[in-house]
């Protein structure tokens, strides 16, 4: 007797298993069990159901998002209950007007220490020059208190050293769950979609490496990204000060990341 077909969605419920691992990590150190996420997906699943059936041209009844989700069709009937998926993924990874600062102030010439106020270069017209709508010591004072500036004698010293995201603060995870999103999203697309375009999603791997060795690798990729980091916002800002008035309703993320860790860890079992 032959074995039983494999489901064509298996490899792929498979892979997502594998990508989902390191999220219940995250879910499990903050307090969340399989109960709480398993609710919480319905909403996911219907809104993707209501979006793909849009995408092939399928009628939006409950009977067909209810099939395509695979959840009952209560369920459908009660999403108009609870947020939309995508009005809470809208609002994850918008860069704040402190985190604007620090990405132009790390990808400038600008020196590490700045006067708070007066003429160019001043920590005032670099606040000023990403939002006339909050006040540059607003700004300031948001920074010290992430630990990424601190002010002495009217001075503004950028602390290079601090400038790693923390766990505890809520900007941190809403950027991570913003950047992983999009990663994905790339992904999938390039994976799935049919109108030809391609989204730039490539990686580097290497094993095989002494614990020194892959340390020197990370520290190459955190020179690299500083390059890019400020070859990206050289381009973006005169491009955004010139489109954002006149209407521009696109979005750009270019993101990087890099990981060392033991190879035992690739050999476990999902």
């Amino acid at each position: 007797m032959s074995d039983s077909p494999t489901p064509p969605g298996q490899p792929v419920l498979e892979q997502v298993l594998t990508m989902l691992q390191p999220l219940v990590v995250w879910l499990l150190r903050s307090g969340v069990g399989y109960t709480d996420l398993a609710a919480a997906l319905k909403p996911v699943f219907l809104e993707a159901a209501r979006t793909e059936l849009t995408r092939i041209g399928g009628k939006q009844t409950d009977s067909a998002v209810s099939l395509l989700s695979g959840l009952h069709r209560k369920d459908v009937r009660a999403a108009g209950q609870t947020a939309r998926a995508a009005d809470v993924r809208a609002q994850l990874g918008k860069p704040t007007a402190a985190s604007q600062v620090m990405t132009r102030w790390l990808a400038s010439d600008l020196p590490d220490s700045l006067p708070f106020a007066g003429a160019d270069p001043s920590f005032e017209t670099l606040a000023r020059a990403v939002s006339k709508d909050v006040h540059p010591r607003s700004v300031l004072l948001e920074l010290v208190r992430l630990g990424v500036v601190e002010e002495v004698d009217s001075q503004v010293r950028l602390c290079r050293q601090a400038f790693v995201p923390n766990a505890s603060l809520d900007d941190a995870r809403r950027l991570l769950a913003g950047s992983v999103a999009d990663h994905i999203e790339a992904g999938v697309h390039n994976l799935s979609a049919t109108d030809g375009k391609t989204y730039l999603e490539q990686s580097v791997f290497a094993d095989g490496l002494s614990a020194a060795s892959a340390r020197q690798l990370e520290q190459l990729a955190n020179s690299l990204w500083r390059d890019v980091l400020a070859t990206m916002v050289k381009a973006a800002v005169p491009l955004c000060e010139q489109d954002e008035p006149a209407g521009g309703d696109q979005r750009v993320r270019l993101g990087m990341f890099c990981l060392t860790a033991p190879m035992e860890s690739e050999k476990k079992d999902i």
